[in-house]
């Protein structure tokens, strides 16, 4: 299959997306985003906006937000957690400077003064840790699309975007290496719509890039591979081998860093009452850095499980337990590889398919996509438990830093964990 099969592929797409209809949803949506733009982010009082009002936005924005369904309309996959949109919203309704210069962003037509707004607007958030201007761009290209789903595209990833643009040879004129990323946001959005529509393919933006998702469409530029199971179809990917060309990091720095967050999981989970487990070969060194209480750290695992399983489970680096019920397991990915954490909760999963427990990978920003692509490799999407994608989420260790920092957790339950997870599933 190549490019000259893929006004095939739209004729099939538009017998089960009907663009009429979505771009009616699509213009209620820009609306409802930029009144609350308008008329809350930059003005409305004092102080943070109500989580319901931020909630309803989020669920334009992100497909993974808290209420959204598979049948929702929602931009993207935007791999933000719920708390961050929370936070970030809450501190572009206070800073000024910051929402002034994303309005002007909305506002601008000349391509070259919207990615100049762009490159200052990463600028003046530099540093800070709002998961406003990540290198992906995925949160100001799903503000852009819901403020014009008419004109800006729904591939929200630069990195797809340049999947995409490469796969196909789609002229863009500039370089996604060098360039700034403002010309890389701009251009590549520019790019796509032009290069698709001169295959065939019209519409609104919205429309044309939700087409490049369609499933036989996605497999031609994402190098993503779809298997039939009797139960549903899984989406599963094949990472390439690029650990040549991951830059050098100082191993023993990671390991302290990853064992700090050891002692945080321990800390959030004791404060709620759970109790904890810590591999014994960790517990040392964990214990000279949990500052909060350790009478609820447990000296066994109070669980019936055959040998095998056990040793599985003692084996993961931070486990909350209620009674005698696990209730949420946590890896620490601190190696380039993050295979580990992955195949231990695989393993947990093969040795144990009907166990319901929420899974986590937890690891720094900069390793989220490889997460991302690992553990939906086809040997943890294919178990007889199903995709361990499902079952297993990624947390940051910002966003876990920002969890700690609840003023009452001691009043709140694990589930408060779930704003802070990203799921790892496909768009």
């Amino acid at each position: 299959m190549n490019k000259s099969d893929i006004p095939r592929l739209f004729s099939e797409f538009l017998k089960q997306y009907d663009p009429e209809e979505k771009d009616t949803i699509w213009a209620s949506h820009s609306e409802k985003f930029r009144r609350f733009w308008k008329e809350r982010v930059l003005a409305g009082p004092s102080g943070d906006l109500p989580e319901a009002e931020i909630d309803e936005i989020v669920r334009i924005l992100d497909r993974n937000a808290k209420g959204n369904t598979r049948d929702s309309e929602a931009v993207a996959r935007a791999m933000i957690a719920q708390g961050a949109w929370r936070r970030m919203f809450n501190e572009l309704h206070s800073d000024k400077e910051l929402s002034g210069i994303i309005t002007r962003i909305f506002e601008e037509n000349d391509e070259e003064i919207k990615a100049k707004y762009i490159n200052q607007l990463y600028e003046m958030n530099q540093g800070r840790k709002n998961n406003l201007t990540g290198p992906s761009a995925n949160a100001i290209n799903a503000f852009l699309a819901a403020y014009d789903p008419v004109h800006t595209g729904t591939i929200i990833s630069l990195g797809d975007r340049q999947k995409l643009i490469e796969q196909f040879g789609f002229p863009h004129g500039f370089d996604f290496e060098t360039s700034s990323i403002g010309e890389k946001v701009v251009k590549s959005n520019k790019a796509i719509l032009a290069g698709l529509r001169s295959l065939g393919i019209d519409g609104t933006a919205r429309t044309i890039t939700r087409f490049c998702y369609y499933p036989e469409m996605k497999a031609l530029w994402k190098m993503e591979h779809t298997v039939k199971r009797e139960d549903k179809d899984v989406a599963v990917t094949v990472p390439m081998d690029t650990e040549a060309e991951e830059p050098e990091v100082d191993l023993q720095e990671e390991i302290r860093e990853s064992l700090h967050i050891q002692a945080l999981l321990a800390d959030i989970g004791s404060r709620m009452g759970m109790k904890i487990w810590i591999p014994k070969a960790d517990r040392s060194s964990v214990l000279k850095l949990w500052k909060g209480s350790e009478d609820n750290l447990l000296e066994r695992l109070p669980l019936n499980y055959d040998t095998t399983t056990l040793k599985t489970i003692e084996q993961i680096d931070v486990l909350w337990l209620n009674k005698r019920s696990i209730v949420r397991a946590f890896e620490i990915e601190h190696t380039t590889s993050v295979y580990s954490g992955i195949l231990r909760m695989a393993d947990l999963l093969a040795l144990q398919p009907n166990m319901k427990i929420k899974l986590h990978i937890v690891a720094p920003p900069a390793k989220r996509d490889k997460v991302f692509q690992e553990i939906r490799r086809p040997v943890f999407s294919l178990l007889e438990s199903g995709p361990l994608a499902e079952t297993c989420s990624y947390i940051s260790y910002d966003s876990l830093r920002d969890l700690a920092k609840e003023k009452h957790l001691e009043h709140l339950s694990d589930s408060v964990l779930d704003d802070y997870a990203e799921a790892v599933e496909s768009d």
